[in-house]
């Protein structure tokens, strides 16, 4: 039997509600509570106007006005009022939304109840938010702070990670976040929103700034309780951000893997096939080109049956990723994606904020190549500038080198080849790394002099000691520079940082031993 048809039965449809309710199965929690027909208990009523508020904004504005609390400043009715405040929002209705804030505001003021002042809070940053009005969010995060409860200092802590994002404020934004997820148990189903939000945000972040303890606590929260079919777009999202945050340290094998786990979960055709083309481009950095052309075409099978038109946001990057795949080896096909692309128009946004700069970076970095491939140097050059501005501006350094590798492949400026190098210092095991040495040779590191000094004598063959000796230092201090020179070069041992010292070309051997080309 269905869990609907349990639903029906008066004695059952309420825990099956409030079950799916706490498994954050929001959408599945609706359909229970509409096929049990109306109820006039308030507390009900509340819990369906909550899951409502994600499933569909106006049925649980609709189910709010509809519920009758009692009259003064009570607990139900400031939940009540607070709910509406986003409710209206959500529905773009900020007049009802801020008649109903102050209210709430007011009565959880005049109960002194600081945990429903901390809830009023919340639901009033949600609202300027909404609102696209980061300051006026932010005067809100005095209420949220107000409660004592750890649930009320989550969504205090989850509230100011969301500002932090629209203030462009991405590093601070990223602590926070983890910060956050550090403290929820991901064997819980408890707070699932908040995860699912958290998790990709972090995600996202990770994939463009080096956050190198961002990526455990990510692999820690997917591989928890499952996530809900609600929040299916948060977990590909995810699985794609964490599987390039990886590909960026020359983790190849569980990028492929991520990515392939993000098409398991995609909940539509455009989004498996960019999927697809994720992995297409992967296999085409690793120089697995056959293997890159039967994922490419995998993306073109998948978005020969999309309906393009009535795709939203982030779905639509499919086509523009086919057409910069394309731009390389098939130019008649790469212009005709690339105009399907613009003729679907302005592109909104449920994964970015409103006027998300970055989102329009994106776009701008892709038909940058595309248009220098298609012959329209001036056109894709200005295009990657204003691309790699915006990624200056939040400090995506790799996203920076991606920009002016592509403007020096046409100018041929080497003036931006120091600035290259100095952006790709977190990512020595990107495929980025290769592109740069393919036009600028080896890349160089820049060691401090003492560190210099003792790479030098590693080189040598020297040991810790010889090293400690030689150079008037304690071997406590030349096992730090150690240490620091493995980081640097991205290695573990003696073997292996002069194995890459080798393939870098900054030991030759000319004879007289090993020499370093620092």
């Amino acid at each position: 039997m269905s869990p609907l048809k349990k639903a029906r039965k008066p004695q059952g449809w309420r825990h099956q509600f409030d079950l799916a309710y706490s498994e954050g199965r929001f959408a599945d929690a609706a359909a229970i509570f509409a096929s049990a027909g109306a109820t006039s208990r308030s507390d009900i009523l509340l819990r369906a106007a909550r899951a409502y508020m994600h499933a569909d904004p106006a049925a649980a504005l609709s189910l709010l006005l509809k519920l009758r609390v009692p009259t003064g400043a009570s607990p139900q009715q400031i939940e009540r009022d607070a709910l509406l405040t986003e409710a209206f929002a959500r529905t773009r209705d900020f007049e009802s939304a801020d008649e109903r804030l102050t209210v709430a505001l007011r009565s959880a003021t005049e109960l002194e109840d600081r945990d429903l002042l901390a809830f009023v809070g919340y639901r009033g940053v949600r609202r300027y938010l909404l609102a696209e009005d980061p300051a006026k969010a932010r005067e809100y995060l005095k209420y949220t702070r107000a409660g004592k409860t750890p649930e009320a200092a989550l969504y205090s802590s989850y509230s100011e990670a969301i500002i932090l994002g629209y203030e462009e404020r991405v590093r601070e934004q990223a602590q926070r976040l983890l910060e956050l997820l550090r403290s929820l148990d991901p064997n819980s189903t408890a707070f699932m929103e908040v995860r699912a939000w958290s998790t990709h945000t972090l995600a996202g972040l990770a994939r463009e700034l080096y956050l190198p303890d961002a990526v455990s606590e990510l692999d820690r929260q997917l591989s928890g309780y499952p996530w809900s079919k609600d929040f299916s777009p948060n977990r590909f999202q995810t699985l794609r951000s964490l599987a390039w945050a990886k590909a960026l340290q020359g983790d190849y094998f569980n990028a492929f893997r991520h990515l392939k786990a993000a098409s398991e979960s995609a909940s539509t055709d455009a989004w498996r096939a960019v999927a697809a083309c994720d992995r297409a481009s992967l296999a085409r950095y690793f120089d697995e080109h056959r293997w890159s052309r039967v994922e490419l075409d995998e993306a073109e099978q998948l978005a020969g049956r999309v309906e393009w038109h009535a795709t939203r946001a982030e779905e639509r990057m499919g086509l523009l990723s086919l057409a910069e795949l394309f731009s390389t080896i098939d130019t008649a096909r790469s212009a005709m994606y690339l105009a399907r692309y613009r003729e679907l128009g302005d592109m909104k946004s449920p994964l970015y904020y409103g006027h998300d700069a970055r989102r329009e970076a994106y776009e701008k970095y892709s038909t940058g190549v595309i248009e220098i491939a298609l012959g329209n140097a001036k056109r894709g050059l200005s295009q990657l500038r204003d691309a790699r501005a915006v990624f200056e501006r939040f400090g995506y350094d790799f996203r920076v080198a991606r920009c002016l590798i592509a403007e020096f492949r046409l100018t041929n400026d080497r003036n931006a080849l120091p600035l290259i190098e100095e952006k790709l210092r977190n990512y020595p095991r990107s495929w980025l790394v290769k592109e740069f040495r393919e036009i600028s040779g080896p890349l160089s590191v820049a060691l401090p002099p003492m560190q210099k000094r003792v790479f030098e004598e590693l080189c040598r063959g020297k040991t810790t000691a010889e090293i400690s000796s030689l150079l008037g230092r304690s071997q406590y201090t030349v096992s730090n520079h150690i240490k620091a020179i493995f980081k640097t070069f991205g290695v573990k041992s003696r073997s292996a940082l002069l194995a890459e010292a080798v393939r870098r070309g900054y030991i030759r051997h000319d004879g007289e031993g090993p020499s370093t080309q620092l």
